[in-house]
């Protein structure tokens, strides 16, 4: 992540987008949560890590900036441990901030995971009554009349736990608040478009309920479209996903998919790289890159409807 800059490689053109991108956070306009927005396979990745590194190198706010791949997390299917582990990240295990932030963080992540309840329930409904051997079913009575007591008990403590619900995500976003009160945080959250869609939406809900506090902005890249998706296989075709998914955003910036050239004619970034991909090969002989009739293949070959890494396959 770190090797990638805009100064080592900007075949499309994106810093000055990087560079505005930065100056709205800075700004006080509230743009978080803010979508930057792109095809699948339009380089939203590399950007993203660039846009990192762009923001810590010159990096006047102090900002703490972390990142993280939706995609990879979605398998532990919590997503608010997921962006409390990136933000306790920023500090050492002995910090005391960190070790505050956790501290705070824990009631209301066992709240939402619902783990004592789950593996009580688990337990006091016979998961294992057909595992029972003959000999032991004298006692099986006593042992359901046990586990209604335990489904009670448990139903209880989920309603206490219900009481407490409210008090716990204002401790947690009070311990949020915090911790960005001397180092603003900045979150980009990438790969969401990739992700089951019942995580997905997890992950906009937590944004919104958990992370809408001062000094903590949330960047996501992703391909709106399938994210809008991704919502109506959640809750059926007949959902308005365009209005669902902007109750959660505040602003959207879209990666142009062009660039223009020193006459001012547009290009396609995929014409772009497939002639930057061929110039890079260390497989193509040096006298067929000379020639510059490879460079007009892309007139009779719809290279617009391939992803950056099937142009890479191509060539």
């Amino acid at each position: 992540m770190k090797a990638l800059t805009f100064d080592t490689r900007d075949e499309f053109s994106r810093k000055p987008i990087a560079e505005k991108i930065i100056k709205l956070l800075n700004s006080d306009i509230d743009v978080s949560p803010l979508i930057i927005d792109g095809k699948w396979g339009t380089g939203k990745t590399e950007f993203c890590f660039k846009l990192k590194n762009l923001i810590e190198a010159d990096n006047l706010t102090e900002y703490k900036v972390g990142y993280v791949n939706a995609f990879q997390a979605d398998h532990a299917n919590e997503p608010l441990l997921t962006l409390i582990a990136e933000v306790a990240g920023f500090y050492g295990e002995k910090d005391d901030k960190r070790k505050n932030f956790i501290k705070n963080a824990i009631p209301y992540l066992r709240l939402i995971s619902g783990i004592g309840l789950k593996a009580g329930l688990g337990f006091a409904f016979g998961r294992y009554a057909a595992d029972i051997p003959d000999a032991l079913t004298d006692g099986l009575d006593e042992i359901k009349e046990g586990s209604r007591s335990l489904i009670d008990q448990s139903l209880e403590s989920m309603i206490k736990d219900q009481v407490e619900a409210e008090k716990n995500l204002s401790t947690l976003r009070d311990a949020l608040s915090d911790i960005a009160s001397t180092n603003p945080i900045i979150l980009l959250i990438d790969e969401l478009d990739r992700c089951r869609p019942d995580f997905a939406v997890m992950m906009l809900e937590t944004i919104k309920h958990v992370f809408d506090v001062k000094n903590v902005q949330i960047v996501l890249i992703t391909n709106a479209e399938q994210l809008k998706a991704t919502i109506k296989h959640s809750y059926g075709s007949e959902t308005n996903s365009q209005d669902y998914l902007y109750k959660f955003f505040k602003y959207q910036i879209k990666l142009p998919t062009t660039i223009k050239d020193i006459e001012g004619r547009s290009i396609e970034n995929n014409v772009t790289y497939f002639r930057a991909t061929v110039q890079a090969s260390k497989v193509i002989p040096q006298n067929f890159k000379n020639n510059e009739y490879i460079y007009e293949i892309p007139t009779f070959l719809d290279v617009g409807a391939f992803s950056l890494r099937n142009i890479e396959q191509i060539v």
